[in-house]
């Protein structure tokens, strides 16, 4: 019946084509309303037989071959009547405008529903084609014909699949089909390499085994399949996840030993003893089991049609590579860190054996050769036995000042009070005196301090041996930075504070004969605070002006590396003065905060004014490069005044005294001598507000070659 429909419309094409000159003398429209019936019936025919098959399932001996040969040609036959009627009974229906609108509507009709017919017959071949090859164990050609199967559907578009009934069922089939492909080749893939834990009291191990029962060609095969798919990731992660939690975690945290069982692709890693390895002998672990891994399974190609090669062992590197890191530094690296400076030597040797562990995973492809958190952590090795011994010392320090002040001991010598040395000083003694110190200048007097203060200056003693001993690029690191002393002036500042409050407090609590007060305390703790700040600050200042004043400068010309030396030294200041907004912001109060890091901007931006203005000959190129670099202090520089409670960016020249005065250094470099002119406009002119005639004309004389135009200008500011 279905094939009868499909020679129906076969025949109404040959006879169309065959007596094309007597369509203009027959009625058109009833050829193609023929023709309409005949393809409504082949319709009718294909629908039926997919549904039979994929809803009521009724076995059918169709060949899908031939269905769609069939189709196909009756697409080539209409093509033709259509190109006929085009060329040869457009011409003669001129005047038959409406008649001839009807039939190519009705034939654009036909060619639609062909292009249906065509998809649907497309879609069961690509839905059998899969099943077939499953059921052969060809695995990549039956999920190539799902994909097909999904290119077609995406193809018809989903306007169309809501009138169409059967693509409803087809798509049914097709993720039943799917769903069962999927899981098929996720069971061969944990059949393939499994981790098995037996840890019993008598015996602890673990065991990696990789299954020899699919064949190497079939194994590619699935894993290609199972990425086109996009399950690899997911089952290499499930599998990197008992990798990490059982296999890693049981050689960083024990001492192992590794055996490989007789006739069988398996590694057995024996736990010997419950305790941590040293780095070399859990790097040594870590590579045999890779390389058995590499050997027996993760050597495979991934690599689809169209791609890049890549390996399984890539694959697997770049979803668990990062975990890896991890764990390797936390159980292994960090502990290894020494508390002391003496270990120091071996502790370079571990980490050496760290990086060769590195080169070997970046050779497997497991992690890449930049950007690994392990390949951070090693390059950070000079600064991690220092962070650990500044924690040390910290916890340390933090335990004496717990300590009661009630455990005493006694220090300081015995200097007996004899009746000479009650006597006023002859002046015999003075004279020595003068020639050099008595022996008992620099003895502390016998008397009881708590033992945690005799604790601390030992331990302050032990700083300094670790100080020296671990070299000059870190020991300023255990004694002072700008945070600390932050700290120590708003700690002063708050004592002060409370025991304004503190003093009235005691005079009305206690008897009036008591005298109790913090009166005469309280401004010398003040001072305290405000003079170690205050050092700070100028420390902070002297590091700015010596970055700008490194080198001297007459003139400024872009060939001769001036201009690069001076932007590098200007974006250092910035630098440093984003870096103690970090450190300040947060721990400061807002106004000290805003006063301090202004007047270390105006002092930086003072010194650059200093310079320029002091140039003999400043080059066209070089003025236009500082102009881009001043926009960068000026863009960049109210940021110091944006904290997240308030936002005093707009208010930076009320903390910056020459905001101004660079604002309009910089219109100078960028500007013409006519603009300046302007803007001095006869000593009234903005200019005038902060730059005097003198420093003006030197800045035209530098700008400017020396021509009439030039000395005109320089006539006008006066």
């Amino acid at each position: 019946m279905y094939l009868f429909g499909v020679q129906n419309v076969f025949n109404c094409c040959r006879s169309s084509s065959k007596n094309t000159k007597k369509l203009v003398k027959e009625n058109i429209e009833v050829k193609v309303g023929s023709l309409k019936r005949n393809l409504d019936d082949i319709k009718l025919e294909v629908h039926e037989n997919l549904k039979s098959q994929n809803v009521e399932f009724f076995p059918q001996y169709v060949k899908l071959e031939k269905l769609l040969d069939d189709i196909n040609d009756l697409n080539y036959k209409y093509d033709n009547l259509n190109n006929q009627i085009e060329k040869e009974i457009k011409p003669q229906m001129v005047t038959s405008v409406v008649e001839f609108g009807d039939v190519v509507e009705d034939l654009k009709r036909i060619k639609k529903l062909i292009t249906v017919v065509q998809s649907l017959s497309l879609l069961h071949q690509h839905l059998e084609k899969a099943k077939n090859a499953f059921s052969q164990s060809s695995y990549l050609i039956s999920v190539d014909s799902l994909l097909q199967f999904q290119k077609v559907l995406k193809d018809i578009g989903q306007e169309k699949e809501k009138n169409i009934a059967i693509i409803s069922a087809l798509k049914t089939e097709f993720v039943v089909t799917r769903e069962s492909i999927i899981y098929h080749l996720e069971n061969l893939f944990r059949e393939k390499i499994v981790i098995i834990s037996s840890l019993t009291e008598k015996k602890k191990s673990l065991s990696i085994q990789i299954s020899k029962s699919i064949g190497s060609g079939d194994e590619g095969e699935i894993l290609i399949a199972l990425k086109l798919l996009k399950q690899l990731k997911p089952l290499l992660k499930e599998f990197g996840k008992q990798f990490l939690n059982l296999v890693c975690d049981t050689v960083l945290t024990n001492i192992t030993n590794i055996i490989y069982p007789k006739e069988s692709s398996a590694m057995e890693i024996q736990i010997i003893k419950d305790h941590n390895p040293e780095p070399n002998e859990v790097f040594e672990t870590l590579k045999t089991i890779f390389v058995f891994l590499q050997k027996e399974f993760f050597h495979l190609s991934i690599t689809a049609k169209g791609e890049e090669a890549q390996s399984l062992m890539s694959e697997f590197g770049s979803i668990i590579g990062e975990g890896f890191c991890t764990l390797v530094i936390e159980r292994c690296l960090k502990i290894a860190i020494p508390k002391q400076s003496k270990q120091l030597e071996t502790f370079h040797k571990k980490i050496f054996t760290a990086e060769e562990f590195c080169k070997f995973l970046q050779d497997m492809e497991f992690i890449s050769s930049s950007g690994s958190k392990l390949l951070k952590f090693i390059h950070e090795v000079d600064t991690l036995p220092v962070n650990k011994m500044a924690q040390e010392f910290m916890s340390h320090a933090r335990s004496l000042m717990q300590k009661s002040l009630h455990q005493i001991v006694g220090v300081g010598t015995e200097s007996p009070i004899n009746s000479n040395s009650l006597n006023a000083p002859d002046l015999n003694e003075m004279t020595r005196t003068q020639n050099g110190l008595s022996a008992a200048t620099f003895l502390f007097p016998r008397c009881q301090i708590s033992e945690s203060i005799k604790e601390l200056i030992h331990l302050l003693l032990e700083i300094k041996e670790e100080a020296k001993n671990i070299g000059p690029a870190h020991a300023p690191r255990l004694y002072y930075v700008a945070r600390n002393v932050s700290i120590y002036h708003n700690n002063c500042m708050y004592l002060a504070h409370q025991l304004c409050k503190i003093s009235s407090l005691y005079q009305s609590d206690l008897q009036p004969e008591i005298p109790m007060t913090f009166a005469d305390l309280i401004p010398e703790i003040r001072k305290l605070g405000t003079e170690a700040f205050l050092t700070q600050l100028r420390n902070q200042k002297h590091q700015i002006l010596q970055l700008l004043q490194e080198q001297e400068y007459s003139s400024l010309l872009v060939d001769d590396g001036t201009v690069n030396k001076a932007e590098k030294a200007i974006r250092q200041c910035l630098c440093q003065l984003q870096l103690l907004k970090k450190v300040w912001a947060d721990i400061l109060p807002l106004e000290v905060y805003f006063k301090a890091i202004g007047t270390l901007f105006n002092t930086c931006l003072e010194e650059i004014i200093l310079r320029i203005s002091s140039m003999e000959d400043i080059a066209a190129d070089a003025a236009a490069q500082l102009d881009c670099i001043f926009a960068i202090l000026l863009k960049q520089g109210p940021d110091l005044f944006k904290v997240p409670v308030i936002d005093k960016s707009d208010s930076v020249h009320f903390y910056v005294k020459r905001w101004f005065k660079f604002q309009e250094l910089q219109l100078i470099l960028s500007a013409s001598m006519r603009e300046i002119v302007d803007r001095w406009a006869n000593g009234k002119g903005p200019l005038a507000a902060h730059f005097t005639s003198a420093e003006v004309k030197h800045l035209i004389r530098a700008l400017f070659q020396n021509t009439e135009r030039r000395a005109a200008a320089l006539a006008k500011i006066r």
